[in-house]
């Protein structure tokens, strides 16, 4: 290894790689670049990561050869979670990276909560040299990954970089999960020749269903005298909404989506809002009075079907994109396998050939769904001094933050309230961060969206006790990224879920409660505007500076722990 200049030169075998530096000068092309260029190649828009000794030097070489935007997270959990937030938001894989031993084990609960979810994204993870076996953070990766759900790809050696990046990314993507690709530390700065190309992704759309079992099914649908056309979040693709509406007029059946596809339907007059626990009481008649239900990419979980409840004797027709993806919590009349605007498409011709006349269930005008939340407010009850109401607050916030707006919650008694309070425009635009029941994970997704959302306002709901695990030192990089993201902080002094525990039972909450905090200070210490409200001009308050903002905001939302609804 000769030194030329002060600049290192890599010899292997009989060749030698080159490359030109930004004055002009030769340097060694080395793995750490490839795989910057091979992430460029594989669509990376953006990244998310903490760097440390094992990623330093391909993030510096992303950030400063290809200007890819970076957006350094104070937690490694908190950089993967802004992957999925970024990947629920854009629909796009997202791209995270971090270093080795610690940092994994840090971002296991992130790693997880994305492949509950079944959200694609690449995590870029360094790993330490196989030969130091005292490595004071060497760990068996693999197993930790495996423990996950993720997947894992090895980056095997210099010669296989762009093979293995692509690899990860085709998982990703095909089996819809997060995927490890485990970077060892000793080979960034060997000699790398291997070349990227773009990376072409498989087609995965599922063809439309034949035979006998569509036959049985659209012979379901044409007999059907109050259908419900159901959407999950394996359908809220523009051809597929576009598809179900037209199908849903032929037959004239109402609308439905799941919680995690809100807002697919909106301005149809048929739209009936989420179809489960948080339904609108006029959507719920509707769902009791239904014989039918055609559900398109919606795997029928007990939170849709309400244990059950809303589906018990009705003749129930699943459509999902893999066949894996019939298996559920509950067992349909008919299960096809199929592409959902193919499918809808299909059986808008077949039933039209066969001049099936329509329901009738949808005629006429459609049912008027007003916010359940604006409509408790309305009641205005009276709060103690010092605390205010939790729906009066967030309707009123509601009317104020933009309509095209992204919605993200952490998880607590507050979220469903959240939910019903700030309804969206599109699914895209509902960041879900429960699939691991985990708290603590709201603020590092709504980061991720609001990168993904260019200039759209993101809403981010937390409870106090969840903000303080995972979100409080992410203002920081809210501040630093300058995003327009609203964090409502539902503040009283408790954990929730085990208030109620204690309360439920008459014992003393007293080892739920963790102290009242200052959020807005906190917020302003970090550079953020804050706001506490504390009363119902205190609300007025928080209204004005979201119409004013002009960056990170928070808002302090001072509740009683004794008086926080959940629906």
């Amino acid at each position: 290894m000769d030194q030329i200049a002060g600049i290192k030169e890599w010899e292997q075998k009989d060749w030698k790689v080159w490359t030109l530096s930004a004055d002009g000068q030769k340097k060694t092309r080395t793995v750490h670049d490839a795989v910057a260029e091979a992430l460029i190649a594989c669509g990376t828009e953006c990244l998310f990561g903490l760097i440390g000794d094992a990623n330093l030097f391909m993030v510096d070489s992303l950030v400063r050869n290809h200007n890819v935007r970076y957006v350094p997270a104070t937690h490694e959990a908190n950089a993967v979670l802004m992957a999925i937030g970024y990947a629920q938001r854009t629909g796009r894989t997202g791209v995270a990276t971090i270093t080795h031993g610690p940092a994994l084990t840090n971002a296991m609960t992130a790693l997880v909560e994305g492949a509950k979810g079944a959200i694609p994204m690449v995590l870029i993870c360094g790993d330490t040299p196989p030969d130091n076996l005292q490595h004071l953070q060497k760990i068996d990766q693999r197993e930790l990954v495996a423990a996950t759900g993720a997947g894992f790809v090895e980056l095997r050696k210099p010669e296989t970089v762009v093979d293995d990046i692509a690899t990860a990314f085709r998982r990703a993507h095909l089996e819809r999960r997060p995927i490890v690709l485990n970077m060892r530390v000793d080979l960034q700065w060997e000699a790398c020749s291997a070349v990227a190309g773009k990376l072409r992704m498989p087609e995965t759309r599922a063809p439309a269903p034949t035979g006998t079992d569509l036959d049985e099914a659209l012979g379901i649908i044409a007999g059907a005298r109050r259908p419900i056309i159901l959407a999950g979040r394996g359908a809220t693709g523009k051809e597929a909404r576009e598809a179900l509406i037209r199908l849903a007029r032929q037959i004239e059946a109402p609308l439905a989506t799941t919680l995690k596809a809100s807002g697919l339907f909106e301005g149809e007059s048929w739209n009936l809002g989420i179809f489960g626990g948080l339904s609108h009481p006029a959507t719920v008649e509707l769902i009791m009075q239904s014989d039918c239900i055609i559900a398109f990419g919606a795997s029928l979980s007990r939170h849709t079907t309400e244990s059950g409840s809303f589906v018990r004797g009705k003749r129930i027709v699943q459509i999902m994109q893999r066949a894996t993806d019939l298996v559920s919590n509950v067992v349909p009349t008919i299960g096809l396998v199929g592409d959902a605007a193919l499918t809808a498409d299909v059986m808008c011709e077949m039933l039209r050939e066969a001049e099936i006349e329509p329901s009738g269930f949808a005629s006429g005008e459609g049912p008027k769904l007003a916010n359940v939340i604006a409509e408790a407010a309305e009641k205005k009850r009276v709060s103690a001094p010092g605390v205010v109401d939790l729906d009066t607050a967030l309707a009123r916030l509601n009317e104020v933050v933009p309509a095209r707006r992204t919605v993200a919650t952490d998880l607590g008694r507050f979220c469903t309230t959240a939910w019903l309070a700030f309804p969206v425009v599109g699914p895209e635009r509902f960041i879900h961060t429960a699939h691991f029941a985990a708290i603590g994970l709201g603020l590092g997704e709504a980061i991720g969206a609001a990168i993904a959302a260019r200039g759209e306002p993101v809403i981010m709901v937390a409870g106090d006790g969840g903000f303080m695990l995972g979100g409080l030192s992410e203002i920081a990089t809210a501040v630093q990224e300058k995003l327009d993201l609203i964090m409502v902080i539902c503040n009283d002094g408790s954990y929730g879920a085990e208030h109620i525990q204690f309360t439920n039972r008459a014992m003393n909450p007293a080892l739920s409660m963790i102290g009242s905090r200052d959020f807005a200070a906190i917020a302003r210490s970090l550079g953020a505007a804050g706001v506490s409200v504390q009363s119902e001009a205190d609300i007025q308050t928080a209204c004005d500076a979201i119409r004013h903002r002009s960056g990170p905001l928070l808002i302090d939302l001072k509740l009683d722990a004794n008086d926080v609804p959940m629906r």
